[in-house]
Order: C-alpha cells, then structure tokens, then sequence
C-alpha cells in the first residue's frame, strides 16, 4: 500500500453522516512514483473524522484515475503526523495534576529543555530554578508529583496526544490503569462503551490514527452500535427493523464509488453482536441490550401496581381532611382537582396529567399537604423532577425539598447509581413531576429503587414532547390502561386570561386563528421574511434588554434545528457577537468553537464528576490563558479544557427539546418554512409552553399553521408489551371459587 504525506490545504466536501471527506493536500512526500517531483497538490477521498486544516497527516491508500475528476488518491487510513510527546507533554505538565503551572510554562519547559525534560528534571532538580516565575515552592511540587506519578506518566502523555482533555485521560487511566495503552491499542472502541464522556467519532479517530483498517471487524462492530445509538436518540425509539439497521449500516460504510464492506460481512457481525447480547433481536426488530433491559425492568418493577389496589386510607377520612384543607388554606378545589387529590391518597399508583392551567403544581402540594395531616410527622415524602429547574420550580410551589431525579437515585461521579432494588429509597411517598421527560433507561433506575409499599404518584403533560432519550415511558404507562389515570381538562380562571394558554390549547386542537398577528399583552407575532428573521430576534432582545429583563436569566431564543441561516447554531453566533462583542478580547477557541467572557453556555452530556448534567445552563466566569475556562452553574462552578468544548455548546438559543422541564419570562421562536421537517404539533406545544410571561413568534405564519397540522409518528417502543405481558402473567389476588368454574 502507498503513502502520500502532506498538509491539508482545503477541505472540498464532508459528510456529517458517514464521515466521507475530499481534501485538497499539499504534497511533502510520497512514495507513488507516478506523482514523484510533478504534482504540488493532490486530491484526497476517503472516510476520515473532521480532519484539521493547515495540519500535516499521511494518508496510505492507491492513486486512482476518476473519469471526470481526474487524479485522486483513494485513502482507506491515514495518520497524523505530529509530535505527539511534544503536545502530549504540555497538556501532562497544565493538568491539574502540576498546581501552578499553566499552559505557557508547561511550552517555556518543553521547548528548553525536549521532549525529555521530565527525565531532565529528575536529573537535576535545579534547571527549573530557569523557568520564568517558577518559585521555590512551585518547583518543590513539581518534583515531587513528577516522582509520585512517574509509572502513570507514559499513559497520560499517550493518551493527551489523541487531543484528549487532561481531565477524561484521567477518567480513562483510573478505570484501566497501567494497562491503559495496552487495552486502547487492542480495541480503542472499548472506550465508548465503557467511559462516559467518549462516543464513537472520538473513538473512531484514535482507531484510525492507531492504524485499524476502515473495514476491520472492531469498527464495523462500533459502528452498528453507534448507528443504533444514533438513530435511538435522534428518534426516540427503542427498536429498529432488522433491514434498516442493515441499510444505515452499508450506506455509513460505503459510497457509491468506493464498495469497503460486503452486506454479507455486516450480517456476520452483528449476528456476533446479537450473540454478545449487545444486541437484542426479536420479533425482527432490534434493539440496544440496555434500553432493552431498561423496558423490561420497568415492566417487572411494576407489574406489583394494579387499579384494583387496597386504600392507603379511609375514603371517608380522605375526603373529609381535603375540606379541611381547603376550608383552612381558604382554596377550592375544582372537582377534577378533588379527584386527583383523593385518588393519590387512596391508590398505590397514580398519573395525572393535564396541560397548561389545570393546576397541577396546586395538586401536588394538596396531595403533600393532607398526606402529612393523615400520616404526622414521621411521614417520609421525597418530590423529584428530571432537570433542575423543574425541581426548584417544585420546591417553590410547594415549599418542600425537592430534587432531581439523578439526585435523588445518588448518581455519582463515576456515572453509577447508589439507590437500586438492593438499596431502595426510604419513603412513604414519591412525587415524580414533568414525567413527560423521563426516558426508559432514567425510568428504570427511578422505578427499581423504590419498595413495594411506598405510594407513588406521576405527574406530567402527555401532549408535551416525549423524553430526550429513547422511549414514551408516560405515554406507554397510560396507554397500557394497567393504571389509574386522572386527566385534568378543566383550566383555571387565571390560566384562561392567558392568551399564551389558549394558544397552546388551539395548537392542540389543530386550530390556529388567522387573527394570530392581533398582539395581546402576553403574545405577538411579527411577520419576517426567511432572510430577516435574525435581525428581529436581536430587535426583540434589544427592546426586551432596555425594559430590564435579562439576557442570561429571563430570555430565551427556541428553535427546532441547528444548521441553516436561521438555525440554532447561527443565532447563537450572532446574538454572541451583537450583545457579547465587549467581551472578544476575552476569548477562547478550539475546533471551530469561540467563547467569550460572560457568554450563556449550555452543558451537552451529563459530567457527574462535576454535579452537572445534560441541559444545564451556565455562564463562563473565567478564561485561563489559552487552555481552559470556568463555567458558573448556579454556583457550581466546572474547569474545562479546550479539548472538552464539545460537552458545550452557547445557549442564547437552545432546542425546543432542551428546553422541556424549563420556563422562561420571555420566549422568542422563529417559525420558518426551513423548518418543516421539524416542525410538529408536540414541538410547538412544547415550545409555546415554556413562555412563563410573554411569547414572542417571528416568522412564516404559515409555517405555524403547517406545523400544527402535522402529527408526530409515535415513538416505537417494547414497553406497552412487556407491561401487558407483565399483567398477564401475574397470578389473580383473591381468588374465589368462581373464578375456576
């Protein structure tokens, strides 16, 4: 196999969906005799993760003859060619691990003394006594940690060369140790099954620089797991045809022009993978062993739940102490309110769901309340939510603790649950709010973890947006009709003054008014054009700024998509530069991200070693030279290296998605016709919902009007089966002769 050697000068064509590249390469060497001494720049095709401009790599392949473009070199690999002990020891020597030593030290050290300035150092404790600003304390801990961790040095320096941050080359060596290089170089794909934090494309890239073939086993086997991963959390479901997997895995490994891997050769592998149990085949579908499990073990956990269960208390007695309340408190309960109430106290499982201003947080304290005048004090009540937001919107509405549900489980830096059926929650009672957004693998830890004698009730809004994750898990508990379910329809008075509620009601119904542009004093709607719609959401955020409100705390921009001209990622950048733009001189930027001083950022994956998790919002409170920033969540405040940017992203303009379990004073949603894909009646439910005070759309009304009318596909999902199996095995309670007859 030949090699070609160069810089890339151009990046001509990416495919985000399988990685296929062009490039334009600049040619320092090669051994193809045929382009030897007579072409300065060569075409480069092949299947690479975002490869950098500017930088040097070597690609191994064949040159080929393409009949309309000519001369091209078909790369099945390739390497970076790099320093990798040069850039690995200056991340090893800024890690936290060297207190005091920052980023332009660690350069001024490696650069004076090489690439073997550790040994140096070790040598002769004094050459530091040259480095700028090196007290005598700084170089007493130097040495000293240099000595303490000499045998973990070789890993971190290896593994900081894959541009991975200081921080998950520790997460790594912890979990495998000495062994940590050995273990990668034998499968580098263990790594996204095994460390959090690291997914298949930051595998991928370590696989391909350590020299596996495009088409080795191990990476096809990655890439079905990914391909379903993918295809599960962009879609929801929990299952996936034997025949689609099968296409999406040939269309990610080939291209019309380049046939890498047999259909044949993918059946063999993931039938290994099915006989693994990494993949779960039935009934013709497939699914991921984990959301598998997690759907069974919902089933199992409660299938001790029925609708037929023995009253917590005298219904008498119940009734009775909800008047008192209200009489006490001076509230009244509407009927369905009442019932809710009564029914939460009395069953052993209850979900109550119900849109906008039916009440449900005045529910959930009425149910708190009289549960603790039945029970007394010693009662043990625990309320929790999916995200933390929701949880302390619960706390203020009902002056009791609550928390979130990762929480409440104990999830630990390590990613592990402390609660389990083994170690369940003490309470009598459990409160679950925004159920909507739990997906299956949340929902099976939370159910597992709770005794068979502990009241639980579930409350959410089933129209809203199914979970982030994979799985309906409310939907499917409601649908299953294995449990008692109060819906609330009945809109209190206040709620129907707002035209934000009624608006959110008529999406429902798939009616939008054409009086919608009519302002009211909670709702508008500004006519734009596809090409303006940016410069009337930096309009609507100037006036909104010069009446007081917050950018970072009381506004929020909502939209469906990421890519595009009025996508999420371009509204970011502008509203960055427009209302951020004092703070440029304060900047730090890796791989394509920029983030200034005081930006809104938004956290992408759940970082328990931090106490933060996916969809946290933060703002950056600090830039430390070129290498890392701080991020302020809510007080908590996280250290992050370059390397780790792609766990944020900024937040001026979230997802619809991310948004679910918030509110905002103020929201502004762009509605385009580039939208259209997305744009569905649950998402612009969701999105409407979330505007505490005032709503603000711009746009195509038409593209609303569009998008109310069109129903999502439901999610496909195995737990309504496995709960209606669940029933059907469970042997009859109280069986009377008459049932054998």
């Amino acid at each position: 196999m030949s090699y070609i050697e160069g810089e890339i000068k151009q990046v001509l064509f990416y495919n985000d969906d399988n990685n296929y590249s062009v490039l334009k390469l600049d040619i320092i060497d090669t051994d193809v005799q045929e382009i030897i001494y007579k072409e300065p720049t060569i075409i480069i095709c092949g299947f690479f993760p975002h490869l950098d401009k500017g930088q040097r790599y070597r690609f191994f392949g064949e040159l080929k003859h393409h009949p309309k473009y000519g001369l091209q070199y078909d790369a099945s690999r390739f390497e970076r060619i790099m320093d990798n002990s040069r850039e690995g020891l200056m991340d090893y020597l800024s890690s936290d691990l060297f207190k005091g030593i920052g980023p332009k030290t660690a350069e001024w050290i490696v650069d004076k003394y090489g690439i073997d300035c550790i040994d140096k150092i070790l040598n002769d404790h004094d050459i530091l006594d040259s480095v700028p600003r090196m007290s005598q304390a700084k170089k007493d801990s130097l040495v000293s940690t240099l000595l303490t961790n000499r045998k973990m040095e070789t890993s971190l320096v290896w593994l900081y060369g894959f541009q991975i941050s200081p921080k998950m080359a520790m997460k790594i060596y912890q979990m495998y140790g000495y062994e940590s290089i050995d273990v990668i170089k034998e499968n580098p794909y263990v790594l996204m099954e095994e460390i959090e934090g690291i997914g298949f494309k930051r595998a991928d890239e370590i696989a391909l620089k350590i020299g596996l073939s495009y088409n080795h086993p191990l990476r096809i086997k990655a890439v079905i797991i990914y391909l379903l991963n993918e295809y599960m959390n962009k879609f929801g479901d929990t299952k996936l045809s034997h025949p689609e997997l099968l296409d999406f895995t040939e269309k990610y490994l080939n291209t019309d022009e380049n046939l890498i891997v047999q259909r044949e050769e993918i059946e063999d592998i993931l039938s290994e993978l099915v006989m693994q149990g990494k993949v779960i085949h039935e009934e013709d579908s497939l699914s991921l062993w984990y959301l598998y499990l997690a759907e069974k073990g919902i089933s199992t956990s409660l299938k001790r739940y029925t609708k037929e269960s023995t009253p917590s208390f005298d219904e008498e007695l119940v009734i009775q102490s909800i008047q008192e309340f209200q009489n006490e408190h001076m509230i009244e309960y509407t009927e369905e309110q009442i019932k809710a109430i009564k029914k939460a106290l009395l069953d052993d499982f209850l979900i109550i769901t119900g849109g906008p201003g039916t009440g449900k947080t005045t529910i959930i304290n009425g149910i708190v309340q009289i549960y603790k005048l039945l029970r007394g004090s010693k009662s043990s009540i625990l309320l929790a939510a999916p995200t933390g937001k929701a949880a302390k919107r619960l706390k203020e509405a009902t002056s009791f603790e609550a928390t979130t549900i990762h929480r409440l489980l104990g999830y630990d830096y390590e990613g592990h649950f402390s609660a389990d059926s083994h170690h369940p929650l003490t309470a009598d009672l459990i409160i679950i709010d925004e159920a909507s957004m739990l997906d299956v693998v949340l929902a099976n830890h939370l159910f597992e973890s709770i005794r068979s004698n502990t009241k639980v009730v579930i409350v959410g809004d089933d129209n809203q947006l199914p979970s982030v994750g994979p799985g309906q898990v409310l939907a499917d508990l409601i649908e299953s009709d294995m449990f008692n379910v109060v819906k609330l329809s009945k809109i209190h008075r206040q709620a129907n003054d707002s035209s934000i509620i009624s608006l959110a009601y008529d999406i429902l119904n798939q009616h939008v008014s054409e009086n919608l542009s009519s302002r009211t004093d909670d709702r508008k709607f500004i006519r734009s054009s596809e090409g303006l719609i940016v410069e009337n959401i930096i309009s609507v955020i100037h006036q909104a700024m010069e009446q007081g409100h917050s950018l970072h705390d009381d506004i929020q921009v909502l939209a469906p998509i990421y890519k595009g001209q009025n996508g999420i990622d371009k509204i970011n950048e502008v509203i960055q530069e427009r209302f951020n733009h004092q703070n440029q001189a304060h900047k730090i930027s890796y791989n394509g991200k920029t983030f200034y001083f005081n930006d809104k950022v938004l956290q992408l994956a759940n970082q328990p070693e931090d106490g933060i998790m996916n969809g946290d919002i933060g703002v950056v409170t600090g830039i430390i030279e070129t290498k890392e920033m701080l991020v302020d969540f809510s007080g908590n405040v996280v250290k992050y290296n370059v390397k780790d940017f792609d766990k944020l992203t900024l937040a001026y303009c979230i997802s619809i998605h991310k948004s679910q379990g918030s509110e905002f004073r103020i929201v502004i949603l762009p509605l385009t016709q580039s939208y259209a894909m997305m744009l569905k009646r649950k998402l612009l439910y969701t999105a409407v919902t979330r505007a505490k005070e005032h709503l603000v759309m711009i746009g195509d009304y038409y593209a609303l009007k569009r998008g109310v009318s069109s129903i999502e596909t439901p999610r496909k999902t195995r737990l309504k089966g496995f709960l209606l199996d669940a029933i059907k095995d469970q042997p009859k309670k109280n069986l009377r002769i008459e049932d054998f007859l």
